[in-house]
């Protein structure tokens, strides 16, 4: 049978408008980036101090434009500019570089790192992170004064490829000496989140012994922090070949995995104890769980480090999809991330989660219950009188059992993302992937973690709904979030934070939309920040105290 032409010619314009269609769709997003990308180019250069450099400052005042700056105790402003607060910002830069063809943006990345390189360097180790920065204006590095010369990272993140093509042997060294500088004991792999520059020594030749977890050590063995150094050292083994970091990153991760209760599989925020500060006045140091709850749980372990959560009232999930990136980036050799970040994460499905409120229950480790309880005595977790809660799973949840498909079989997984997606509104994802799904298509949800969620689903299954649903929640992200040209929790916020994931994940979706959805750097999340006293205000988070500031 012969088809009339004019069918065919009708089929083929049919084809072109819908390309075109997709096309302009994918353009809106990209375009946005490309503006935000485009004003920091202009407005969030370091022109400050009597030296202008290529870095970056890290946000600025959408009304003013003027930097945001932090101030000291003594009333000296600093301009911020921390490396380490902007690697999502650099992903994004490299990423709208790939989608547009034009290179200025991946320069800007590539500048400002081998600027840093050059003069943020003490010791191998930059001025960047949680409490050291950059002060453009002074045209020198700076620590927070409340918690001395300490470099920490917890889960910035770096962006080391990118910085591997900066200066591929100043990457090397950061990273060996940021192990150097945290690590204590290498033996049973003691650390601390707070490091400093150290000689290398034997580095990756240490003897490990391991050992029973959850001993006195001296430093505080944090996850968002350890998750930092394995990541780091995991990396560094995939861009030189040297399998050294990788047999290190590994026994570190496997700590945390020790620390899991055999009846519930549930792991710990800290594999270790050691002598903290326990009350406001500091007058009693020890274990600060053992401290505030233990008399009240007799008989039981408790521990900072046997605390679910730990801190917040639900899980953080960066680790795990930390984790479950390294086993896609390393293939076979990353099998093992892989599988503890989803044993973690089912052992959360089976032992804490409470599927009739979407929630996750406090608890001990070991499945004790501290739902309710009624907080006795003042301490590091709060004050005499705060009740325990149970916290709402939310998008990142979500988020991270949908990427679990992808690294196992076990069907609890994506019973997880169908609830987690339900109790946050975005409908039903199917009892399977093989399940037509029923999705929210009128969600008001601008949240990042929920678009690359769905990206995740539609690149497992295919299907065009959760692509739908990431489109959806893309609009909602330009509505709702991109004003004067800058990425802001709401149009109301005063201060623009360069370093926020909403342009990142616009150029997932644009990827996406185009069939190329490994075009833009891979992001697993962020919990950035810079932490300081602030004049006489106190400790202060510039997430919070900074970025947190609406208009009146």
């Amino acid at each position: 049978m012969r088809i009339p032409v004019r069918w065919l010619c009708a089929g083929a314009a049919l084809c072109l408008l819908a390309s075109g269609a997709r096309g302009a769709e994918r353009s809106k997003y990209v375009e946005a980036v490309r503006q935000f990308a485009d004003n920091i180019l202009e407005h969030g250069r370091d022109v400050y101090g009597e030296r202008h450099t290529p870095l970056l400052v890290d946000g600025l005042n959408v009304d003013t434009l003027e930097p945001v700056k932090w101030k000291s105790t003594s009333g000296r402003e600093w301009v911020l500019s921390n490396l380490g607060n902007q690697q999502v910002l650099f992903r994004t830069l490299e990423g709208l570089s790939a989608i547009t063809g034009d290179v200025k943006y991946r320069n800007l990345a590539m500048e400002a790192t081998r600027y840093a390189y050059q003069h943020l360097n003490y010791g191998g180790l930059l001025y960047w992170g949680g409490h050291a920065a950059y002060d453009a204006t002074g045209d020198r590095g700076v620590f927070s004064e409340d918690k001395g010369k300490s470099h920490e990272l917890k889960e910035h993140f770096p962006y080391y490829e990118l910085m591997w093509k900066a200066d591929a042997e100043r990457t090397k060294l950061l990273i060996e000496s940021i192990w150097s500088g945290h690590v204590l004991d290498w033996a049973i792999l003691d650390f601390n989140r707070h490091g400093t520059p150290k000689a290398p020594g034997l580095l990756w030749s240490h003897e490990y012994k391991g050992g029973p977890v959850f001993f006195w050590g001296k430093g505080l063995t944090f996850l968002n922090a350890g998750a930092d150094l394995y990541y780091a050292a995991a990396v560094l083994s995939k861009l030189t070949g040297d399998q050294q970091p990788l047999t290190w990153a590994k026994r570190l991760a496997h700590r945390y995995v020790e620390t899991r209760n055999p009846k519930t599989g549930i792991g710990g925020f800290q594999f270790s104890q050691t002598n903290a500060w326990c009350d406001d006045k500091g007058l009693i140091r020890g274990d600060r769980a053992q401290y505030q709850y233990g008399e009240f749980f007799p008989g039981k372990l408790v521990v900072e480090g046997t605390l679910f959560p730990c801190y917040g009232d639900a899980p953080g999930v960066n680790p795990q999809l930390c984790q479950m990136a390294l086993g896609r980036m390393l293939g076979a050799e990353g099998t093992e991330f892989s599988k503890w970040a989803v044993e973690e994460l089912l052992a959360w499905a089976k032992s804490a989660y409470r599927a009739s409120d979407n929630t996750f229950i406090p608890m001990l480790t070991d499945g004790t219950s501290m739902e309710g309880f009624v907080v006795q005595k003042d301490g590091y977790f709060g004050p005499k009188g705060r009740v325990i809660r149970a916290g709402k799973a939310r998008a990142q949840h979500f988020w991270a059992y949908a990427e679990a498909t992808n690294h196992s079989s076990d069907p609890k997984l994506w019973e997880m993302a169908r609830l987690i997606a339900k109790g946050n509104g975005f409908g039903d994802i199917g009892a399977n992937e093989n399940s037509a799904p029923a999705l929210e298509l009128k969600t008001s949800s601008a949240e990042t973690a929920a678009l690359f969620g769905f990206l995740t689903l539609h690149r497992r299954t295919g299907q065009g709904a959760y692509l739908d649903m990431a489109r959806r929640i893309g609009d909602n992200i330009l509505a709702q979030r991109f004003s004067r040209g800058y990425f802001l929790p709401s149009s109301k916020h005063l201060f623009a934070r360069f370093d926020r994931a909403e342009p990142l994940a616009l150029l997932h979706l644009a990827a996406a939309l185009e069939g190329k959805p490994d075009a833009v750097p891979p992001f697993f999340g962020s919990g950035a920040f810079f932490a300081a006293a602030y004049a006489d205000r106190g400790h202060q988070y510039d997430t919070s105290f900074i970025y947190g500031q609406t208009r009146r």
